[in-house]
């Protein structure tokens, strides 16, 4: 499974490190991918609309997270902005990140 993560948006956007970066599963250590795997199919990822979460009136400055997920055959993007409240999707946001923060310190 390959996950493609990146945000735009937000009060310190910086278009430069707004770049998508991705995780693929084959590359991590196996407790790490099943865990992304698992986060992916609690999320019901697939099922989702493109775009997740509504902005607040008079809200500015959000940030927004699109992921993409391919496995196997299938893909599948979403938008996810920051004022999403689904305990399972919000999981997932976190441990893609989490990886991806490793991944660039190491």
């Amino acid at each position: 499974m390959r996950i493609q993560h990146s945000v735009s948006g937000g009060l310190a956007y910086f278009p430069g490190l707004s770049r998508p970066r991705t995780l693929d599963t084959d590359t991590l250590p196996p407790e790490v991918a099943n865990d992304l795997i698992e986060s992916v199919s609690a999320s019901n990822f697939f099922a989702l609309p493109d775009q997740v979460g509504t902005a607040p009136a008079g809200a500015a400055d959000l940030q927004q997270h699109t992921l993409t997920v391919e496995d196997n055959e299938r893909s599948h993007t979403v938008r996810i902005l920051e004022t999403v409240r689904d305990p399972a999707l919000q999981a997932l946001l976190q441990k893609v990140e989490t990886q991806l923060r490793k991944a660039r310190a190491s």
